[in-house]
């Protein structure tokens, strides 16, 4: 191993990112650097570590037994460094002129943005909404290359270099049309599956959402159409007499609109748990911590807060 130069350390970052993307351009994306650049680097680690970093695999890329130990040894310490550095940024809210990004679905866009817009009147800072990809590599990815703020997603990180926290704790609720003929006020476990039911599809699972919240295994049910969009649901709902399920919060908005009952679901369901998940280096960044007390802000003053709170009332 070659000792007479000291090691470049930028050239460990640039290994960091390339690891971790698997792709030399990907990681030129993220770096701001150009493919040979990257490629250059990756070069010249491997002629002071004396040993092959990266084997070319189809079209991509796996790191060899001796980059696998590197980067694990080196993750961790990495990113406390990136943490440590980003935390001494100056942010002032009242006089930023910044843009986030945040990836959320449709109900939580929904249940967000008014209090979002409200909490930053006076501002020039933006907060802009993104419905989220359906796979979760592609939701961790964009996190991880900076294409996104926070993600708002149905369950905490699951690496090790993003962070996560509660944002708040959904209902799931039973809908049908105010003019169901049998169907008034209340749903009884046997009306639930004797009636035919719009199916929301979770294509991320490759489940519906009754079989992804409710506790248990269900029995099957009558299928009335399967649909990929909350709202196109609940107009389905509201001019038939199928039944569907969906997040309380979402659900009391519309109501009105297509006509539709709220009632409590006659089975138990787990509660839907919505987490702020961000890459960990930035967690101690001040306007990334701005932007996650903003977003708990706008959750706790949600426009439904006094529906959500009726429907708790009446069926308590």
């Amino acid at each position: 191993m070659p000792t007479q130069k000291p090691l470049d350390l930028n050239l460990l970052r640039v290994f960091m990112v390339v690891y971790r993307t698997r792709s030399f351009t990907l990681a030129a994306q993220e770096l701001d650097l150009t493919q040979s650049s990257v490629s250059n680097a990756i070069s010249r680690l491997r002629a002071w570590v004396g040993e092959s970093l990266f084997t070319r695999v189809g079209r991509g890329i796996e790191p060899t037994a001796v980059a696998r130990e590197i980067y694990r040894k080196l993750e961790q310490p990495m990113t406390d460094i990136d943490s440590v550095l980003l935390g001494f940024e100056h942010f002032e809210p009242h006089s930023s002129q910044r843009h986030f990004y945040v990836y959320a679905n449709e109900s939580v866009i929904e249940a967000l943005q008014a209090g979002v817009q409200s909490l930053l009147q006076n501002m020039d800072i933006e907060v802009i909404f993104r419905e989220s990809p359906p796979q979760e590599v592609d939701l961790y990815r964009d996190i991880l290359l900076e294409r996104v703020a926070v993600a708002i997603d149905i369950k905490p990180a699951q690496q090790s270099l993003l962070s996560s926290k509660l944002l708040f704790t959904e209902t799931l609720v039973c809908i049908v049309s105010q003019q169901h003929p049998r169907i008034q006020g209340a749903i009884t476990n046997q009306q639930y599956f004797e009636e035919k039911h719009v199916f929301l599809n979770l294509r991320r699972f490759n489940l519906t959402a009754g079989d992804l919240f409710t506790e248990g295994v269900l029995p099957r049910r009558k299928m009335y159409s399967e649909q990929s969009s909350l709202l196109s649901m609940f107009a389905t709902v509201g001019k038939s007499e199928a039944i569907g399920i969906a997040p309380l919060r979402y659900a009391s908005q519309y109501a009105g609109i297509f006509g539709l009952q709220i009632l409590p679901m006659p089975l138990k369901t787990r509660p839907i748990d919505l987490y702020m998940v961000w890459s960990s280096k930035y967690t101690q960044n001040p306007s990334h911590q701005w932007l996650r007390r903003l977003l708990l802000d706008a959750s706790s003053t949600s426009n439904n807060k006094k529906a959500l709170d009726q429907f708790s009332h009446d069926y308590n």
